[in-house]
């Protein structure tokens, strides 16, 4: 499977979760069923985010060595400033 069918399978997930924490009855009842489907999206959230750095740190990668280095954020579109605070550059 490829990695972009795995990222759209998981934005359906993403879409069902979100569903079904938005459509959840504001009861006290639901509480501990609301945090669980909250965690799973988060978890979910994550999972996507690494993928999607897999995604493009792939094509940094040259033969014979490890991943690189990078302070260029896939969500936020550009140098994070982190390399500043932690010397990166």
């Amino acid at each position: 499977m490829k990695f972009k069918e795995i990222i759209n399978i998981l934005e359906m997930i993403e879409g069902s979760l979100d569903d079904a924490f938005y459509s959840l009855p504001e009861y006290n009842a639901n509480e501990d069923t609301r945090s669980y489907i909250d965690s799973a999206r988060g978890d979910l959230y994550c999972l996507k985010d690494e993928i999607e750095k897999a995604i493009i740190n792939d094509g940094e990668v040259k033969a014979g060595e490890g991943p690189t280095l990078t302070n260029e954020s896939p969500t936020f579109g550009g140098d994070t400033g982190v390399d500043a605070d932690f010397k990166l550059k």
